[in-house]
């Protein structure tokens, strides 16, 4: 299932050995210079500054700290958003960015945390784990494209989008948000490019050595967390060659803490206590049947690498080699779970609360009483690692008519999730278990959260002997059971891709230039799971010592919620481990890497277990134009790019339990044309539009192309495999108008629209599903029986074989999805002493979607707030700086399976305050401190109204605390 051949791996491992030993050994954190990033040949694009007339005279009027009228150089902080706001005026389309703040570093918690500062994106932070995967521009992560320094990257992507939060920031220079891409650009992304960039050797600082060291606490764990970046960069024969390495490296230690209610059933009419006399005798009242403690910790590392070299052989030619490394590895992740379930038909239940109606018409309570009631003690052991290795090179040429550029690139990277989940149930009895407590789920308000539980302990062991219930479950003879569970999952991804570049040149005309290029890649996407179950254990060692008392039951939620069930019990999971361990295989079994017997047949195990090979190649065709046009200078581009792609699908297929190997092969083609023009209105005046079309390939393990056929007796299940799937296109426009009122200013207001089409939708056309010829199913002939699908040979104890299909399709309902993003930058260094210091931003973007499902229930966006906002304050001399970010999201909803189908659950607007702060004890050392959630915002969700709470979740404050050297 793997892709990376060992020789090919010890290739690669050998062309990076030779990289790093041309590079001095320190791996410190970068420096940089301001001068432009990219050589004469115009290769990918990089961080840089020097080509905004107006920006350049800030920056070149002094060197010494002040200008002569005694106003502040563009330094620190104020640099980093001078650097992004030049890389925005130069684009012709339309880009947003944020640059290192100049002493080498991004003074936010992540990758996701800074990139959320720009107009358009947005952070999800119900991705655990501090994934900081985003949305841009109204539309899910993986409708986004991530390069690196404009190249293709292998995403280390599992089930969702890519993990920002896998890679330590502070390696790169800026991250630029491409939202109007051309035909040059690569293709990939609806919502546009994501572009991580890394500064090239020559455009380094020669000799530049300097290294960070800080100290991060986390507030929740109690944990001091201690990082280090360094970096070394160097140029020989007379700047000609440059060399750079830079690294960085984090220990991780963090939890989150959560409460939640997992369902809202119907009152008992039978046990509820005077049902009938208090809530009559129609309807139902509602109550959260279903309620959660638990902390999800996260402790381990993180390590990212990267390293360049770049030559200038002559003033036309250019050759550059450059790699990036990065590991993320959860050593010590596991969730700690206290359940209590009222779902029992022998648990009383008697309400406390008064009765509410809410606008769906139901009836609820929020608080109670309860006996004999299911309560859980259940530890998951979560072990995560994600890395990414990538090798990027280039050859470029250019004179006064010609421009020439070969790149090459190679990538591959993993992301895998190992979970292992040992729980011990303690369940109602026909009189009763002895429990009791009670319940109140605060409402609209988690501080008023209550849940007490009798006797103490609560979950006590009862002995077997254990008998098999089912795949997962263990039970003794007093009924309590033992649950064997956990779901692994890995994902690889390499990539490899090649391309040329030509570029003509013309003195004179409208028309300066005509640029092609040709394109060939290839992806390969693996995926594996895994099921644990408890077939084959060796349950007759248990003993009672694998009941603990929770480490979280004196520390749980922060100080947010007093009411909390202290009463927790959960298991030693490496004692019951060790006590169910070696399990006994049977003939035909297979182990889990986690040493359990594999449930192969699982539907989640049957549809992740596949690879898909894409071979994909392009050319395109592009016009760069400028002149005037009634006295306006105009200048813009006119493209065209062709896409093909040839899929390669071998599948896993289980059908009725037996595995066999399916091969599926697709192909399609994009036709992408492009028009982006930008008109200089006056000399700080611009208006942009574009026009695109760019398309978006499905997340594979989203739309599994397994097909899986479990069930017996009377009914089976067939979910269909998704290999004939395509890619959704989009139709988009762009406008922009930004005025660059000064050095360092601007305001702008961008409006856009996207129409999609494409979108996954459940499969309809009744022939496939319920074909006449059985589809390959094994269950022989079907045929529609009112709206019944059934086998017409098979028949279980007298009755008919029932047999529901599922699948996917590209919906023919398209969707539009439309925006507005409106933000102010400004600093105030013409004021005089002291205010000249002061400096900040704002920034709105606002949202929406309109369309119809399949089904005709209206579009939705899952997790993108309508409204998004942030505000950014900043003061600023040669000796300190400081930094307030304030971030605000509306709020949203979440859909199942991240798709367009309706929404179930809302999420509470929510705000968020951070601050960062330095000092300069002289030109080479400085110190810094960081304060990321100051307000200790929570995250909750509720389901239509607040006073229908599911879920709260609480991550806590982080401090960190650094000092930097240069040499």
């Amino acid at each position: 299932m793997e892709f990376i051949s060992t020789g090919r791996a010890r290739l690669l491992g050998t062309a990076t050995a030779i990289l790093l030993a041309a590079l001095p050994s320190a791996v410190q954190a970068q420096a940089t210079v301001q001068e432009p990033a990219t050589s004469p040949t115009d290769r990918t694009p990089s961080p840089v500054t020097g080509t905004d007339p107006v920006a350049d005279a800030a920056i070149g009027q002094a060197d010494d700290g002040t200008r002569s009228d005694g106003e502040i150089v563009v330094t620190g902080i104020r640099q980093s958003y001078a650097n992004a706001l030049q890389a925005k005026r130069r684009a012709v389309g339309v880009t947003d960015g944020i640059s290192s703040d100049g002493i080498g570093r991004f003074p936010d918690l992540n990758v996701g945390e800074a990139l959320q500062r720009v107009p358009g994106v947005q952070i999800n932070r119900e991705a655990e784990s501090r994934d900081a995967t985003i949305n841009v521009r109204g539309l899910p992560g993986t409708y986004a494209r991530t390069t690196i320094n404009g190249n293709s990257f292998a995403d280390p992507v599992l089930d969702g989008s890519s993990p920002l939060g896998a890679f330590e920031s502070d390696i790169f220079s800026a991250f630029v948000v491409v939202k109007s891409p051309g035909a040059a650009e690569l293709p990939g992304g609806i919502s546009g490019n994501v572009d991580l960039q890394i500064q090239r050797a020559l455009a380094r600082a020669d000799g530049a050595l300097s290294v960070k060291a800080m100290a991060g606490y986390e507030a929740l764990t109690q944990a001091v967390v201690p990082s280090f970046t360094g970096s070394y960069s160097k140029h020989f024969l007379n700047d000609t060659l440059g060399v750079y390495a830079v690294g960085a490296w984090s220990k991780q230690n963090f939890r989150r803490d959560s409460i939640s209610f997992n369902q809202y059933t119907p009152l008992s009419r039978t046990t509820t206590p005077n049902y009938a006399a208090r809530y009559g005798t129609t309807g139902n009242v509602l109550f959260p049947s279903d309620v959660r403690q638990f902390v999800k910790t996260n402790k381990g590392d993180r390590l990212s690498l990267a390293g360049g070299i770049e030559y200038a052989a002559t003033p036309e030619l250019t050759l550059s080699l450059n790699s990036i490394y990065t590991r993320r590895d959860y050593k010590q992740a596991n969730t700690d779970l206290n359940e209590y379930d009222m779902r029992d038909g022998n648990t009383v239940v008697n309400p406390t609360g008064d009765v509410f109606t809410l606008a769906d018409g139901n009836r609820y309570i929020n608080a109670y009483d309860f006996s004999n009631a299911r309560v859980f003690g259940s530890y998951r052991s979560e072990p995560s690692e994600v890395r990414a290795f990538g090798l990027y090179g280039d050859i470029g040429w250019k004179n006064d008519d010609w421009r020439l550029l070969t790149t090459f690139s190679y990538s591959d990277a993993s992301n895998s999730v190992l979970q292992t989940q040992f729980d011990f149930r303690r369940l109602p009895r026909a009189g009763s278990n002895g429990t009791s407590g009670s319940i109140a789920s605060g409402g609209g308000d988690i501080a008023d959260y209550r849940a007490t539980v009798a006797p103490s302990p609560a979950i006590v062991f009862t002995p077997g002997p254990f008998t098999v219930l089912d795949a997962n479950q263990l039970r003794n003879a007093t009924g309590d059971v033992l649950i064997v569970a956990g779901s692994e999952g890995t994902a690889r991804n390499d990539l490899y891709a090649g391309q040329s570049d030509v570029e003509r040149f013309f003195d004179t005309g409208f028309l300066r230039s005509i640029q092609a290029g040709v394109r060939a890649e290839r992806t390969g996407f693996s995926s594996q799971q895994f099921r644990s179950t408890v077939f084959g254990v060796q349950s007759q060692n248990l003993t009672s010592a694998i009941i603990v008392q929770s480490p979280f039951a004196d520390r749980f939620f922060g100080d947010k919620v007093d009411g909390y069930n202290r009463n927790w019990q959960t298991v030693d999971f490496n004692l019951i481990r060790s006590q169910l361990q070696p399990v006994t295989l049977q003939p035909g079994q297979t182990l889990t890497g986690n040493g359990f017997v594999n449930n192969t047949a699982d539907g989640g195990v049957g549809q992740l277990n596949f690879d898909i090979t894409n071979d994909i190649a392009s050319a395109y065709a592009m016009g760069k134009l400028e002149g005037e046009v009634a006295g306006i200078n105009v200048r813009g581009n006119v493209g065209l790019r062709y896409e093909h792609t040839r899929s390669s699908i071998l599948s896993t297929q289980y059908l009725r339990g037996v595995p066999s190997s399916r091969r599926d092969d697709n192909d399609y083609g994009e036709w992408l044309p492009s028009a982006l023009v930008a008109a200089d209105l006056t000399d700080r005046l611009i208006l942009r539009g574009a026009y695109y079309r760019s398309f978006v390939r499905p997340q594979p393990r989203q739309v599994s192309p397994a097909t899986v056929i479990s069930g017996s007796g009377t009914l089976f299940n067939v979910t269909l495999g998704n290999t004939d799937l395509e890619p959704f296109t989009s139709d988009s426009f762009d406008v922009s108008l930004e005025f660059y009122n000064r050095p360092g200013g601007n305001i702008s207001l961008a409006a856009f629209t996207k129409r999609i089409d494409g979108l996954i939708a459940p499969e309809t056309d009744r022939t496939r599903l319920c074909p006449t010829d059985g589809g390959g199913f094994g269950l022989g002939p079907l045929q529609l029986v009112g709206d019944t699908c059934q086998s017409t040979t098979l028949v279980s104890a007298g009755q008919p074989v029932q047999v529901v299909v599922n699948g996917n399709i590209n919906s023919a309902n398209p969707i539009t999805v439309r925006g507005v993003e409106f933000s102010v930058q400004q600093n105030l260094d013409f004021l005089p002493a002291p205010w000249n210091g002061l400096g900040g931003g704002i920034n709105y973007a606002y949202t929406e979607v309109s369309g119809r499902t399949a089904s005709g229930s209206a579009a939705i966006l899952p997790g993108v707030s309508k409204h998004t906002g942030n505000l950014i304050g900043y003061y600023e001399t040669p000796l300190f700086g400081v930094r307030l970010t304030y971030n605000y999201r509306s709020r949203y909803d979440l859909a199942a399976g991240g798709t367009f189908a309706g929404a179930a659950r809302q999420v509470r607007e929510r705000g968020q305050l951070d601050a960062s702060a330095s000092l300069n004890l002289n030109e080479r050392l400085s110190l810094t401190v960081d304060a990321f959630n100051i307000t200790n915002a929570e995250r909750i969700e509720y389901e239509n109204d607040p006073l229908k709470p599911r879920r709260a979740d609480f991550d806590g404050r982080t401090f960190q605390f650094g000092v930097r050297a240069l040499f």
